[in-house]
């Protein structure tokens, strides 16, 4: 749709079905009001609207999703759900977060961190019972019985302090 302004009047080309290009006449003198402009424009298009019919490509709702990410998915496998008990009484779930600390923040349990990488050791914590992996290894210095949620996902239920 383009439009083409005169010194006299402005113009709306519109395309037609068969590609042509049709004038609208919006506004026939300056000088008049915009209501008997618009009123008069309205009419018009009325009176001719058969010529303005608009055809639409149907939409692809396909079109704009977003690509999925690849997971890796085993066949027969559901995805695990892992119960996290702290022992200050607070418990939460694990299912579909990337790391044990973005799981944590989700359902408002709040861990120090800095990095979110295992570099720093900010988000340690004690780990009583239960297993993790790292999905990258940690280079912050942890002792046996720690994890550090930024970088781990759990392998079992876990109780932490």
């Amino acid at each position: 749709m383009t439009i083409k302004r005169t010194a006299t009047q402005q113009e709306l080309l519109l395309p037609t079905p068969e590609n042509s290009e049709s004038q609208l006449d919006l506004f026939d003198r300056p000088d008049r009001s915009i209501a008997k402009q618009s009123r008069r424009s309205r009419a018009w298009f009325k009176k001719n609207k058969d010529q303005f019919e608009l055809s639409l490509e149907p939409l692809n709702p396909l079109a704009e999703s977003p690509e999925p990410t690849p997971q890796t998915i085993f066949e027969g496998m559901e995805k695990p759900i892992f119960e996290v008990a702290f022992a200050d009484g607070r418990n939460a779930r694990f299912q579909h977060a990337n790391t044990l600390l973005e799981s944590l923040e989700a359902q408002d349990i709040h861990i120090e961190y800095q990095c979110r990488e295992g570099y720093c050791g900010s988000c340690r914590v004690r780990l009583v019972e239960g297993d993790v992996h790292y999905i990258e290894e940690p280079m912050a210095w942890i002792d046996d019985d720690e994890i550090l949620p930024c970088c781990c996902i759990p392998k079992s239920a876990l109780k932490l302090q």
